[in-house]
C-alpha cells in the first residue's frame, strides 16, 4: 500500500515538474527546441525521468524520515 500511494504522489508531482520543464524550456530555449521536446521519444524519455526522480526523492525522504524516528524514540526513553 506504501508504494502504490508512493507511486501516485510522484505520479501527480511528475507532470507538475513537467509542465514547469516545458514552459520553462519553451521561455529559455525557444520554440524550436520546445517544439523538439514535445515530439514523442523525447517526451516519453522525459516523462519517464521525472518520474523515478520524484520516486527516489520521496523514498530517501521516507527512509531518512525512519532514522530520524529511531533517534527521538533514544531521546524520549526515560532515564
Amino acid at each position: 500500500m506504501k508504494w502504490i500511494i508512493i507511486g501516485l504522489v510522484s505520479l501527480m508531482l511528475t507532470f507538475v515538474d513537467y509542465k514547469i520543464g516545458m514552459e520553462s524550456v519553451r521561455v529559455v530555449y525557444g520554440y524550436t527546441v520546445y517544439h523538439l521536446l514535445t515530439t514523442i521519444p523525447f517526451n516519453i524519455i522525459y516523462l519517464c525521468l521525472i518520474f523515478l526522480t520524484e520516486l527516489l526523492i520521496l523514498n530517501s525522504f521516507i527512509k531518512i524520515r525512519r532514522i530520524f524516528n529511531i533517534f527521538r524514540r533514544r531521546d524520549k526513553s526515560p532515564t
